[in-house]
């Protein structure tokens, strides 16, 4: 199979990230979000993105050939996916799913900012330990629980920033904070597996060849498994601090557009993740 081939041919349904997205795409409807075309615009483009990062040749080479192309399809799923997810959230819905007892007292705990810190960067480590990753490419129900993890926990992680309820969310310079030592625990993980010896994952030291593109990745293309690692490396420190530094230029600006408001909600919070204030 050639390159042209691969990129026609290599499509793998996921049932597990199809039946995510066929299930946001019914309570989006359901909830009234087709009403703002701009708000459909952007959840539609974070579903179709969660889809295309799976099942196109990008993850049939994360699974299969390349850790490189594992780690921009996390990247995607973890953190820009979830972006256009609660953007595209229609604000009315989630104020009544937020008043719905049960549901405000979930989102209350998993919200919380040091809960969704953890669950956030937390699962970036858990996924990339190597024996844990090695298992998900192994097992598909693993590898279909990880896939799906990424876009929830992405969800979570990126709540206490851009809850589609403002009241919800932390203030803007809480929110630069948080995004910032999240970023450094992306750089950390980035700069280990840039620099540490190739052989780490060992799914992708000599993978079976069923597509016959080995040598063009090796030879013609002279990704070799160390080049690839360093490449995934550079992939989660770079780009994917990059987003985070994106994000906290945003609330750093929010902040400075409105700096009364988050002085009086620091004055009266407690610690620096711990509270919430006006955001205005």
């Amino acid at each position: 199979m050639n390159i042209s081939e691969f990129l026609t041919k290599a499509w793998s349904p996921e049932p597990g990230v199809i039946a995510l997205a066929v299930l946001f795409l019914a309570v989006f409807i359901a909830a009234g979000g087709l009403r703002d075309r701009g708000r459909t615009a952007l959840f539609g483009a974070g579903v179709a993105l969660m889809v295309l990062a799976v099942v196109s040749p990008l993850g049939h080479l994360g699974r299969n050939y390349l850790l490189s192309a594992h780690m921009i399809q996390h990247i995607l799923l973890l953190l820009v996916v979830p972006l256009f997810i609660l953007f595209g959230m229609p604000k009315g819905a989630a104020e009544r799913a937020l008043s719905w007892r049960p549901a405000g007292a979930v989102m209350r705990a998993l919200g919380n900012p040091v809960v969704a810190w953890t669950l956030g960067v937390g699962s970036m480590w858990l996924w990339h330990v190597p024996s844990i990753h090695g298992a998900a490419i192994a097992s598909d129900r693993l590898y279909a629980a990880q896939q799906v993890s990424f876009v929830l926990v992405g969800i979570i992680f990126w709540w206490p920033v851009f809850a589609p309820v403002k009241a919800r969310r932390l203030t803007h310079l809480r929110s630069t904070l948080y995004l910032a030592s999240a970023c450094l625990g992306c750089t950390i993980l980035g700069i280990l597996l840039t620099f540490a010896g190739a052989g780490m994952y060992a799914a992708y030291l000599n993978p079976q060849d069923a597509a016959g593109i080995l040598p063009y990745l090796r030879n013609d293309l002279c990704i070799t498994p160390g080049v690839d690692q360093q490449i995934a490396g550079l992939t989660m420190w770079v780009p994917g601090c990059l987003i985070y530094l994106t994000a906290s230029m945003i609330t750093l600006a929010q902040w400075y557009g409105s700096p009364e408001a988050d002085v009086e909600a620091a004055a009266q919070g407690g610690g620096i993740l711990s509270g919430r204030g006006k955001t205005v």
